[in-house]
């Protein structure tokens, strides 16, 4: 009977340690509000971003703009913005840009970010689903985020190159991993614990 138990409690704790290694890595950092999500690429994470952390219930001040200019940054009294990162030629094309043109927008926003001390968090949460060659969009929007980030969020299929992690440790910037992008909301709900 007492292996029965035991054998019973250790089950239980494999399965509770399973349930917490959704995210990995560092510390998911202290989340401020007002929190804007945006998304570099024109991809469809940001709305997805946006729906796992509005179900983790932990944001109440939450603004969602997938286009922000840095009129919109300074305006918004944000304390952190969470940067969905991840390019489609259809959310190009639907905004009637190019990667260039994304590509300064961001450089834009994230220096009015920069200068107003605004807690930059990028988020890759869609895997090797929005990576691509050197040079592709899903790369630009990479690299025109990371020398703006805090604290980098990475989906870890997204991560199979290592690209985001030796960043984090060339530039001193911490990483989580997220198993799935699903757990984008457990992230919030470390980020935002009160």
């Amino acid at each position: 009977m007492k292996k029965i138990a035991a054998y019973s409690l250790l089950v239980c704790l494999l399965f509770a340690s399973v349930s917490f290694a959704a995210v990995t890595g560092a510390e998911a950092p202290k989340g401020e509000e007002p929190l804007l999500i945006t998304n570099a690429g024109q991809g469809p994470g940001g709305k997805m971003g946006r729906l796992l952390v509005a179900r983790a219930d932990v944001v109440e001040q939450l603004t969602y703009n997938a286009e922000p200019k840095p009129e919109d940054i300074a305006g918004g009294g944000y304390k952190t913005i969470l940067v969905v990162i991840g390019s489609s030629a259809k959310g190009l094309g639907a905004s009637g840009i190019t990667i260039d043109q994304e590509v300064d927008r961001l450089h834009a926003i994230m220096e009015k970010a920069k200068e107003l001390n605004i807690q930059v968090v990028a988020a890759h949460i869609e895997g090797k689903a929005r990576r691509g060659k050197p040079g592709s969009a899903d790369e630009r929007s990479i690299d025109a985020i990371l020398p703006y980030a805090a604290h980098i969020v990475v989906n870890k299929e997204g991560d199979l190159d290592k690209k985001f992690t030796r960043f984090g440790e060339e530039h001193n910037i911490p990483v989580s991993y997220l198993d799935n992008a699903m757990d984008l909301n457990a992230f919030a709900k470390t980020m935002y614990a009160k």
